[in-house]
């Protein structure tokens, strides 16, 4: 990204690098084998610019799919997913347009969509949702029971999903193998077929230049525990692993000071902005840089956002160019949950 072109606009800001989200989905794509969900709660910003790139959305909330709609996506492209589905969202989407498909996370939402679907006369299409044994999704008894209560519905599948930043490949092993078997059993059991699988992977996005990790290798190796669900039409759910590389967040220095503990530089955005994976602000150093400097006079500064609260530290005893009121920093690998998940309004 050509970030003397942002200099003109006014910081705190988010700038997307299209191209580099297109390049990480083809990779990705080259790597993994199974057709690619975008779960836009990463980012809603994006959504639009990789409609074609991917096979469909997991929209969580009626306001992830108010924004799609709003946008134009198509709607056979959703996925209606979600722990909470309410009578007036789903009615309103029903009459709207022909969803794609509907999760099913409970056996309340199981006859909320039998009920709609027979009221409007639906052709609806679900997926049910396996716990991993959170607050997400029914049980494996409980499917058995969907699938035999069903009238209405069409229940194309199975989904599961069980974490992000997920590192130990003994881990995938495991959840494909579970799944794997889950579904040869259901099968045989209720003598019906499963025709699709869809997996959230949860693969760790690396934000710290301290990090040491062989992408290449490490999707090899998931990609060969997944060849297991390869007799099944295989849809791999991501968000953090596609949308977190094309984020860039700039910001600018506003003031600075010094007292007996160090140079403290002020910037014009802070945590309320800028958010990484779980509660590592000011503790590992992320990928950033100053813009425009090159005076290499490097000095150790603390650096902070402006929130009226002693927690809002973004870097403690960074070493970096001298810096100056009006100085701008950029922040990389920001592009999920920075927007949708930092404490913006604070």
């Amino acid at each position: 990204m050509d970030y003397n072109k942002l200099l003109q606009y006014k910081t705190p800001l988010y700038a997307f690098d299209i191209n580099v989200l297109v390049d990480r989905i083809n990779y990705l794509k080259s790597k993994i084998d199974g057709e690619l969900v975008y779960a836009i709660k990463a980012n809603t910003f994006i959504a639009k610019e990789i409609e074609s790139e991917v096979s469909r959305f997991e929209i969580c909330s009626n306001g992830e799919y108010e924004i799609c709609d709003e946008l134009n996506i198509d709607p056979k492209k959703m996925l209606i997913s979600g722990v909470y589905k309410d009578e007036e969202s789903i009615s309103n989407m029903m009459q709207k347009h022909d969803i794609g498909k509907y999760t099913i996370e409970s056996m309340e939402q199981f006859k909320l969509l039998e009920k709609l679907t027979k009221k409007y006369n639906k052709e609806t299409h679900v997926l049910i949702r396996l716990t991993s044994n959170n607050q997400f999704g029914v049980n494996e008894d409980e499917v058995k029971e969907i699938y035999k209560k069903n009238k209405n519905l069409i229940i194309d599948g199975i989904e599961y999903f069980s974490g992000t930043q997920k590192t130990h490949l003994k881990r995938f092993g495991k959840e494909v193998d579970y799944i794997n078997e889950f579904v040869k059993n259901l099968e045989q059991e209720l003598n019906i077929e499963v025709k699709e699988i869809e997996y959230g992977l949860g693969l760790p996005v690396y934000y710290f230049k301290d990090d040491d990790f062989n992408e290449d290798e490490f999707l090899e190796e998931v990609n060969k525990e997944l060849q297991k669900l390869k007799h099944k039409k295989l849809y791999i759910e991501l968000g953090r692993s596609i949308a977190a590389t094309c984020g860039n967040y700039i910001t600018s220095v506003v003031d600075m000071k010094e007292n007996k503990n160090g140079i403290h530089v002020i910037l014009d955005g802070g945590i309320n902005h800028l958010v990484y994976y779980g509660q590592t602000m000011a503790m590992r150093v992320p990928y950033f840089e100053v813009l425009n400097k090159k005076e290499n006079n490097l000095k150790t500064v603390n650096l902070y956002g402006s929130l009226c609260t002693i927690n809002d530290i973004i870097l403690k005893g960074i070493e970096i160019d001298n810096l100056n009121i009006g100085d701008k920093l950029v922040f990389k690998r920001v592009g999920a949950y920075s927007m949708t998940e930092a404490i913006s309004l604070f």
